[in-house]
């Protein structure tokens, strides 16, 4: 009797392995094609938004950057195209629309001299442009507000950010012989849409952070 009740309250298990049938594979199928319907107009949406693309787009490139200059033992710096540093005196010229990157040679070691250092066109071009003449005005992202350690700069390319081996980041606004650590501060703006702002913070450590206007 008990070696009965034993037996009853440990069924032998099924060993048997059932395949799938052509009923379940279709029910599959169908399942994968709604689930894809629903998730494809939102993965096509990607890339669709100017601002947000544009301020991941540019803290992306400063974080690059530091990453190449940790990496090459080697400086890296990042400027508005085209703009000036006149030494001992104020920077001049540059785009709101566009930056470059510069490399330093084998010769430059530092971030402070005014020799030593060549754009890099590959870097420049490829990640570097925005706003650009193609878009339309509603669209068109630019440069508007550049501030260092709070301060408003009256020209929004007047400055430079250096990256050194170490991965600090440093600043000038005068001259190339002039960088300090500081606080960066670059907003750009969607078409002439004022709320439309987003702001990429350059840190001294190193860190780059993105914040909603």
């Amino acid at each position: 009797m008990n070696l009965r009740l034993r037996h009853l309250g440990h069924p032998q298990k099924n060993l048997n392995v059932r395949g799938v049938t052509l009923a379940e594979a279709m029910i599959t199928i169908a399942v994968v094609g709604v689930l894809a319907a629903v998730v494809a107009p939102n993965v096509t949406k990607v890339g669709s938004k100017p601002l947000p693309d544009t301020a991941n787009q540019i803290a992306g490139v400063f974080r690059s950057a530091r990453a190449r200059a940790i990496a090459q033992t080697s400086p890296i710096k990042i400027k508005p195209r085209n703009r000036q540093a006149v030494p001992n005196g104020t920077s001049a010229g540059g785009l709101n629309t566009q930056f470059e990157m510069m490399r330093a040679t084998s010769t430059n070691t530092a971030c402070n001299t005014e020799v030593g250092w060549v754009s890099d066109p590959t870097l420049s071009e490829d990640y570097l442009t925005f706003g650009k003449a193609s878009d339309p005005t509603d669209k068109r992202i630019t440069l508007q507000v550049t501030k260092v350690d709070g301060n408003v700069l009256t020209e929004t390319t007047g400055w430079e950010v250096c990256f050194n081996p170490r991965g600090m980041a440093s600043t000038t606004i005068t001259s190339v012989n002039n960088f300090v650590g500081s606080n960066v501060e670059l907003t750009f703006q969607e078409g002439t849409n004022l709320t439309a702002r987003r702001r990429v913070e350059i840190f001294p450590a190193g860190g780059i952070q993105i914040y909603d206007n």
